[in-house]
């Protein structure tokens, strides 16, 4: 076992420096304590230490070897799997990222990991997975490309029961935002604001804000019998009902930049994007698909109802596409 041990050691640390050291310096040190977890050179608060895992979760990881002093990545490299130590950041967060380095841009994010996020590069490497392209938006868009990979969330629910499920569950399309549709006029004998509807003049466009119950829908169906105002409310039920994630992650592998103060060459992930479901230049894992970090109209928000309290400790399972489920916590 300690041979095996010090054999994927020295894989990960080969990895990092072909992939980092040898052609762009020096990496940086993994940090050991939480303060030094942040490439900002401003000062954040020390934060509690992380609680052991719960004897069920931490089984998942018992064949699997730490990359980092403070345990948190794991690779095994037989079952093609990284798994990551991470805790619940926000619930009910408009989202840019489902997984960050604690300590960078947790209001928009479910999971943060105390950990590099070129560690866990190292570590999809090690499972033999080649880095495709982050996104590309200028002169034309061209999505993220990249071994397709499989996320999963291991934890334990308010009763000590372990659960898992695959981390898209966790993630909806956004319905706290508006919806428009095109409408030539305003509704005819509608006092507006009307709820949530709304109409604008100026682009001429019917607005309405957020989910839409069934009542509402029939409320606002029986005021006017307009064919593209019927239309509109219809759209406008449709589209604000919870649906879940069904994007691909992929591999992309983020970049390398030149810190403009230090003159340190950095991986770019470590400023927040790490795990992202808004199209990045910077993201080491992506979605395949046009996604948007545009204020007030990304893509994708958090499930609150789905996801567990803030600070439970969460197992994020990371593996290519199409590999069976790892083992389930034990009981």
């Amino acid at each position: 076992m300690r041979t095996q041990r010090a054999l994927h050691r020295i894989i990960v640390l080969n990895i990092l420096w072909v992939s980092g050291g040898a052609a762009y310096g020096q990496l940086p040190r993994e940090p050991t304590t939480d303060a030094q977890f942040s490439p900002s050179e401003t000062a954040r608060p020390q934060r509690a230490p992380l609680a052991p895992l719960p004897e069920s979760l931490s089984k998942l990881v018992q064949d699997a070897v730490a990359l980092n002093p403070s345990r948190t990545v794991y690779l095994n490299r037989s079952k093609k799997k990284v798994y990551l130590h991470t805790e619940v950041s926000c619930r009910s967060c408009v989202l840019e990222m489902l997984c960050v380095p604690v300590g960078q841009r947790e209001h928009e994010t479910i999971l943060n990991v105390r950990a590099r996020a070129f560690v866990i590069h190292a570590a999809l490497t090690a499972l033999g997975l080649k880095h495709g392209r982050p996104v590309v938006f200028y002169p034309d868009y061209r999505p993220p490309e990249g071994p397709e990979l499989d996320l999963r969330v291991h934890w334990l629910d308010n009763t000590g029961k372990p659960q898992s499920q695959d981390a898209r569950s966790w993630i909806r399309h956004s319905i706290h935002r508006y919806f428009a549709h095109p409408l030539p006029a305003a509704p005819p004998g509608i006092k507006l604001p009307h709820e949530e509807l709304r109409y604008d003049p100026f682009n001429k466009e019917i607005l309405w804000y957020g989910p839409m119950t069934e009542k509402q829908r029939e409320h606002l169906l029986s005021l006017w019998n307009d064919s593209e105002y019927r239309k509109a409310i219809g759209k406008f039920y449709r589209e604000s009902q919870s649906r879940p994630m069904k994007a691909v992650f992929v591999f992309t592998g983020s970049r390398w930049h030149t810190d403009e103060r230090s003159g340190r060459r950095q991986y770019a992930a470590e400023g927040g994007h790490f795990i992202t479901v808004a199209n990045f230049p910077s993201s080491t894992i992506d979605v395949a698909e046009p996604s948007s970090s545009s204020e007030g109209s990304q893509t994708y928000e958090a499930w609150e109802q789905r996801i567990p309290p803030e600070g439970t400790p969460v197992i994020l399972e990371i593996g290519p596409a199409g590999q069976k489920p790892g083992n389930r916590a034990a009981r």
